[in-house]
C-alpha cells in the first residue's frame, strides 16, 4: 500500500500501483521456489470463527514461541480468523481472487479504498493500543514525515494536505464517550491516505535478531507490500524458525492470513502473492 502527499503526483501512483497490484495477483510462483505454507490449513469447525492459534495449529516439530499476552503479538494471537466459506471482499464487497488465502481475519476494513497492506498492519497495532487503554500514546508518519498523532483528533483537530507537507485544522469534532468511534475512523482512515509501506520505516525500527509475533515483513515503495507475523514457531533448538504470515493488499481487501512460511538460509521468505522475496532487510518491529 502507498500513499503521497503530493497531490500532482496521484494519478501516476495510482496508475502505477493498479498495474502493479494487477500483475502481483496474476503473478505465479516459480516452479520449484520455496513459497507455500509449511502446513496445511486447519479450518474452520462451525460457528463463527476461531482464534488464530485455534486453526492454525504450529508445524510439525515446532513450538510456538513465548510472548506476553499483553503484548501486540499476544494480542494477534487472540484475533478471529472467520469460517473457511467467508471470501476475501474488496472495500466495496466484491469478492477478490486470492487462492493464497486461508481464512480471513475478522476486522473491518471500511467503505474507501484505504486499508491495504501497510495501512492493515498500522490498523492492528493502533486497534491493539485502543484494546489495551493506551491509544493515548499511539502516532504514526505520513510519508511526508510528519507525524499524525491520535491526542490531536481526540482534541478536535484534523491533518490535511498542504504541498508536500501535512496542516491542520481545528475546532472538528473531539472525542467523547459519544464520538470515540467516529473520530477513530476518522484518524484511521487519514493515517491510512498520508501513510504507507515508506513511511512505515519511521514507525518501526530494524530486527537483527528472531522474529516475534507482531513483527513486520516490509518491502517500501510504490507499490510496496508489507506482511504481519501473525505467530512464530521455533524447532527445539530454537534454530529454526516458520512464520505464521497474513496481508492486506491493494485494492483495499480482506486481512487474510496466508499460512506458514520457513525463511530460507539466507533468512528471505517467498511468498505467492507478491512476486519478490522478503530478505532479512525488510524484517522491521513497531517502536
Amino acid at each position: 500500500a502507498m500513499r503521497v502527499v503530493v497531490v500532482v503526483a496521484v494519478v501516476a501512483v495510482v496508475v502505477f500501483a493498479v498495474a502493479t497490484a494487477a500483475a502481483a495477483q496474476n503473478w505465479q510462483t516459480p516452479q520449484g521456489a520455496q513459497s507455500g505454507p509449511m502446513s496445511g490449513p486447519q479450518r474452520a469447525r462451525g460457528g463463527t470463527g476461531d482464534l488464530i492459534t485455534e486453526r492454525f495449529a504450529a508445524p510439525t516439530g515446532f513450538t510456538r514461541v513465548d510472548v506476553a499476552t499483553s503484548s501486540f503479538g499476544g494480542w494477534l494471537r487472540t484475533r478471529t480468523v472467520l469460517p473457511a466459506s467467508v471470501p476475501v471482499r474488496r472495500f466495496d464487497g466484491e469478492p477478490v481472487k486470492a487462492p493464497w488465502s486461508l481464512g480471513v481475519v475478522e476486522l473491518d476494513i471500511g467503505d474507501k479504498d484505504l486499508q491495504q497492506c501497510a495501512d492493515s498492519a498500522i490498523r492492528l497495532y493502533a486497534d491493539w493500543h485502543k484494546a489495551s487503554g493506551t491509544l493515548a500514546r499511539a502516532t504514526f508518519h505520513a510519508t511526508s514525515g510528519d507525524e499524525i498523532p491520535w491526542s490531536r483528533y481526540a482534541r478536535g483537530e484534523r491533518a490535511f494536505a498542504r504541498g508536500n507537507k501535512l496542516g491542520w485544522r481545528d475546532r472538528q469534532t473531539m472525542a467523547d464517550a459519544n464520538t470515540t468511534e467516529q473520530v477513530y475512523r476518522a484518524w484511521l482512515d487519514d493515517v491510512f491516505m498520508y501513510a504507507g509501506s515508506m513511511s512505515l520505516g519511521t514507525d518501526t525500527t530494524s530486527v537483527a535478531g528472531p522474529l516475534l509475533p507482531g513483527d513486520l515483513l516490509v518491502q517500501p515503495g510504490s507499490p510496496g507490500h508489507v506482511l504481519v507475523v501473525m505467530d512464530v514457531a521455533e524447532d527445539a533448538d530454537r534454530s529454526h524458525q516458520q512464520l505464521l504470515l497474513a496481508q492486506g493488499f491493494m485494492p483495499a481487501q480482506s486481512f487474510h492470513v496466508i499460512g506458514w512460511f520457513a525463511p530460507d538460509a539466507d533468512g528471505a521468505v517467498l511468498v505467492p502473492s507478491w512476486p519478490r522475496a522478503f530478505d532479512k532487510q525488510s524484517r522491521r518491529r513497531f517502536r
